[in-house]
């Protein structure tokens, strides 16, 4: 079977593909030809595993402009779809009793004083008020960002969806692109599992499966699939209200955030844990990384610093542990260029935040995609920024995991 040409053709379903396709669709021409393929259904893969932080406050001025276009988009789409996203903008509360997470707690009010956005230091009062969890001790400092939030991924991605195709973007689903199909050093369309789809442009958002995909052509990713899991207490509704904010615990590498009368908390592993992304399954749920495959050396490495500040979690049940894969990179910051290869482009690396980061994604992709002015700077995010790499190769899977348990930030 052999489907319709469009002018564009995107591949992956997630989060990205999903913004892409709603973005293309703004900016496009009236009557151009876009399709979205995903390989199962729609947001089910890597996207439904993510915790969905909406932190605003990044050092990096292009980082910071794309979540601020993230939210920009929430507000657009709920104007056209019957129901507004369920946006939590609890805002995020930063705790800090090392000298170097008060450091980074000063960076931070530093940054989002130069973005505009409104944060204030907290006393011990105050932040039992906003987070009766929390047991800070007479050396904590506290700063509290109002803006943040954080929603569902997958509502988020649903809605980007909904909104493209009311602007006639065609969606495939439960078909698995296989490869691309190239004509004279371009790419002139993908084989799937359903047939041929012949198109001018082809942007992959495919997540951790890109990289297999596009090495077959020589675009090696500089990426490699890395864990990312958390944890669920159980309910307990008066040290969780629905209102209380994320919080971010830079001295632990940790985070957390309500989640239905319960917290959700997530630790960055210490040791490298990553996977192959030459052995990837089509079903992500579940996946067995080189280590600890039950998150037990992880939540014992950290549990001494996270009982300091979260005395309850010593009688509280553990309801659910989930474990996901984020597609990280040396940097922690997304690969967004265009390639060698005529037509082809790239969306993906987000390094565990492509929900914050997705409308600003979808924007400049759709930019890129169309050869228009971009409404940010993007060369912090080029594929060649860290010159010839191998992704299958275990040095840089390690480089790239150890990237993740250095990150502070949510």
């Amino acid at each position: 079977m052999q489907f319709p040409s469009t002018d564009y053709l995107i591949i992956g379903g997630g989060i990205l593909g999903a913004a892409t396709a709603w973005s293309l669709a703004q900016q496009a021409p009236a009557g151009t030809r876009i399709r979205l393929v995903e390989a199962g259904l729609l947001a089910s893969a890597t996207t439904s595993q993510a915790a969905a932080l909406l932190t605003r406050v990044r050092p990096d001025p292009a980082m910071a402009a794309l979540v601020a276009e993230t939210f920009n988009a929430i507000e657009q789409l709920d104007q056209v779809l019957e129901q507004p996203l369920p946006l939590r903008q609890v805002g995020s509360l930063h705790l800090a009793t090392a000298a170097s997470g008060k450091a980074y707690l000063q960076d931070t009010e530093a940054t989002a004083a130069s973005l505009g956005l409104l944060s204030a230091r907290l006393g011990p009062e105050q932040i039992k008020q906003r987070a009766p969890w929390l047991a800070p001790d007479q050396h904590s400092e506290a700063l509290f960002v109002a803006d943040d939030g954080y929603m569902d991924p997958v509502q988020l991605a649903q809605g980007y969806v909904s909104a493209a195709r009311k602007l006639g973007v065609e969606v495939v689903q439960s078909c698995r692109v296989d490869s691309l199909i190239m004509e004279q050093g371009r790419v002139v369309g993908a084989h799937t599992s359903q047939g041929s789809m012949p198109a001018d442009t082809l942007i992959c958002c495919a997540g951790p499966w890109a990289t297999r995909l596009l090495a077959e052509q020589g675009v090696h990713l500089a990426m490699a699939p890395v864990r990312s899991h958390y944890w669920i207490t159980e309910d307990n509704t008066e040290l969780f209200p629905t209102d209380s904010p994320m919080v971010i615990l830079p001295d632990i590498n940790a985070y957390a955030r309500p989640e239905v009368g319960g917290l959700l908390f997530g630790l960055r592993d210490q040791q490298a844990v990553y996977g192959d992304p030459a052995n990837l399954p089509e079903d992500i749920h579940g996946y067995l990384f080189n280590r600890d495959p039950d998150g037990w050396e992880c939540l014992e490495a950290g549990w001494g610093d996270l009982a300091a500040v979260f005395p309850a979690i010593e009688h509280l049940g553990v309801a659910h542990y989930l474990t996901g894969v984020s597609s990280y990179t040396p940097d922690g910051k997304p690969l967004i260029d265009t390639t060698h290869i005529p037509g082809l482009l790239v969306g993906t690396g987000c390094s565990g935040g492509g929900i914050a980061l997705s409308g600003g994604i979808g924007r400049l992709l759709a930019e890129l995609a169309l050869e228009r002015d971009t409404f940010c700077d993007v060369a912090p995010f080029k594929l060649d920024r860290f010159g010839s790499v191998d992704p299958f190769a275990e040095e840089f899977r390690v480089r790239c995991a150890l990237a993740r348990s250095q990150k502070k930030s949510g």
